[in-house]
């Protein structure tokens, strides 16, 4: 009955449990935030054995940290990751000097995260006490958000995308704090801090930025006031960029030209780019596992087998949007209720509408664009404790552990991949030498990624590469999804007949072309593990080359890495 006409209009927010903003200690108190949390997240850490956690970006991603590790004077920046790979090059360092995982920045990087996380959950304690002025429910925010399946999955991985979220997620509760009564001086400190969290990772801008402006725009003020926050919103951010580029100076891949810091197009012309019929499928995955679950389910087959997971969550969640709907429609008079509806609410549409056209299932795709659940669950809770405290506490707490001891346990089945992964490669190394072998495979599977790092992989390896053997270049991957990612305005036909040229090409050089389980799918598994970055022409054209040209002949069958097949090219027919 939030939205009861019978109801008056408040004042001041319903969800203010106590106007004192529950006390003080309120710093003290974040701190023990972040050091409870970031102890438990390196316990989850060694616990889990698997800093890649749910995808391998964090893998590629440690190798080309690791100039910035050893020499970071001729490391080369990375417009897309400005101030990532630089901040966290030189944390590293520091973990080194400190003998913790020293000379491994795939596994220091998780731990990098963790602390980020846990600065999070710092500011996300803060937000929600001075939101509703009660301890408790602030304490028991932390908790909901922890718990969270992409937030808890990407703050103990190797993933990059926490240190950028802290620092946007940040600006967005200033934002609601300060746009309520915006002053030049506010809105240049949340743009600043705005700036500096996509100068992490470039694609945070978008979602947010729309949002933030939103909120300026609907600001307490006169028109003319309002237009010159804006302008002093979007001007600090074009000086925070154009200063900090100042300052790289001749550092290697600085940009010439601010726009290219600005914009960098990291995606767009990719097969990731583009609305397909599969993205709503995989849009519906990627919110629901936000909550429960936090798998990156990219592939289309595999969504019945987390139906009810899914729909599970999707019950919460429609169910905290339409309650946190009726509250800020009864709120509708406060001011912080317009401001924090722009700046969540729009950084969730706009981030969506981005994400269908992307990766919507993609774990740092949803995390930026999905903290209104927590917002939601701290006004709905602080609202209903007004009058049944007790009630609303223990529910809140109860929900809160229970979708963590979900989450923790869905990790499960990926733990312990980095010591299996060691002793596989090992494996894989004597029955298909990297020296003489090239191996196909899907593109996204572990396979990749492990042997990237530990074999120093580099994608540009076909350049330069000569006759087999080559025991310094053993990193040598023909994947089915290159093609479709990179050159996506390719035909079926066309992607299938470069992909050919390619194997004839290893195998002219001496290499044998050992296919992974890429071989024993059928037409209708490839269709569904492409769908993400190639429609069915694609697939099907893959398929028809790769049984028509070729035969297979086992290899060996690893318990991990699966069935190898070793292809041959069928001779034409007279």
């Amino acid at each position: 009955m939030l939205a009861s006409p019978l109801l008056p209009v408040p004042t001041t927010p319903t969800w203010q449990v106590s106007n004192g903003q529950g006390g003080s200690g309120g710093t003290l108190d974040a701190v023990l935030v972040w050091l409870l949390s970031f102890c438990g997240l390196v316990g989850l850490i060694l616990w889990y054995d698997n800093a890649q956690g749910i995808t391998g970006n964090g893998i590629f991603k440690a190798l080309q940290l690791k100039p910035w590790v050893q020499t970071p004077a001729t490391a080369s920046l990375d417009a897309s990751n400005y101030l990532y790979f630089p901040i966290v090059g030189r944390l590293c360092a520091l973990l080194d000097v400190l003998g913790v995982f020293p000379g491994d920045p795939r596994r220091q990087m998780a731990v990098i995260h963790a602390a980020s996380a846990a600065a999070c959950l710092s500011v996300l304690y803060l937000f929600a006490r001075r939101l509703t002025g009660d301890r408790a429910i602030a304490w028991l925010a932390t908790l909901f958000h922890l718990a969270g399946g992409f937030f808890l999955n990407l703050a103990i991985s190797n993933e990059d995308i926490m240190p950028s979220y802290t620092l946007m997620f940040a600006a967005m509760v200033l934002a609601v704090l300060w746009f309520v009564r915006p002053t030049v001086r506010r809105v240049a400190i949340v743009s600043a801090i705005f700036t500096l969290a996509w100068l992490f990772e470039w694609r945070l801008m978008f979602p947010t930025l729309p949002a933030m402006l939103l909120a300026l725009a609907i600001a307490s003020g006169r028109p003319l006031a309002r237009l010159g926050w804006i302008a002093t919103f979007l001007l600090t951010s074009v000086a925070v960029v154009a200063v900090l580029q100042l300052l790289w100076g001749s550092q290697p891949g600085n940009p010439y030209r601010l726009v290219d810091l600005v914009w960098t197009a990291k995606g767009v012309e990719t097969g990731w780019a583009g609305f397909t019929a599969a993205k709503w499928w995989f849009l519906w995955a990627g919110i629901s596992e936000t909550l429960l679950g936090g798998r990156n389910l990219g592939d289309l087959a595999s969504l019945p087998l987390y139906a009810r997971e899914m729909g599970a969550a999707t019950v919460v969640i429609v169910g905290l949007a339409v309650a946190a709907l009726l509250l800020f429609w009864h709120n509708r008079s406060v001011p912080q209720t317009r401001i924090l509806v722009a700046v969540f609410g729009g950084t969730f549409v706009a981030g969506e509408v981005m994400n269908v056209y992307s990766q919507p299932q993609d774990p740092q795709m949803q995390i930026n664009v999905m903290p209104w659940l927590t917002i939601a669950a701290i006004l709905l809770v602080a609202h209903a404790a007004r009058t049944h405290r007790r009630a609303a506490l223990s529910t809140f707490a109860c929900v809160s552990a229970g979708i963590l001891a979900y989450n923790v346990h869905a990790l499960a089945a990926t733990r312990g991949e980095d010591t299996r992964w060691r002793a596989t490669l090992e494996r894989i190394e004597q029955h298909v030498p990297p020296a003489r072998s090239f191996l196909l495979v899907h593109g996204f599977e572990g396979l990749v990624s492990q042997t990237y790092y530990h074999w120093n992989g580099d994608w540009k390896f076909f350049d330069t590469l000569g006759p087999a053997p080559t025991p310094a270049t053993k990193f040598k991957v023909l994947a089915l999804v290159s093609g479709a990612v990179n050159r996506p305005r390719l035909t079926g036909p066309e992607l299938a007949a470069e992909l050919e040229q390619q194997i004839l090409q290893a195998m002219a050089l001496g290499y044998d072309v050992v296919a992974a389980d890429v071989w024993n799918w059928s037409r209708e598994k490839m269709e569904s593990a492409l769908s993400t970055v190639a429609d069915k022409g694609k697939s099907d054209a893959l398929y028809e080359m790769l049984h028509t040209k070729f035969t297979g002949t086992p290899v060996y069958v690893d318990p991990v890495a699966g069935p190898f097949v070793r292809l041959t090219p069928i001779a034409p027919r007279q």
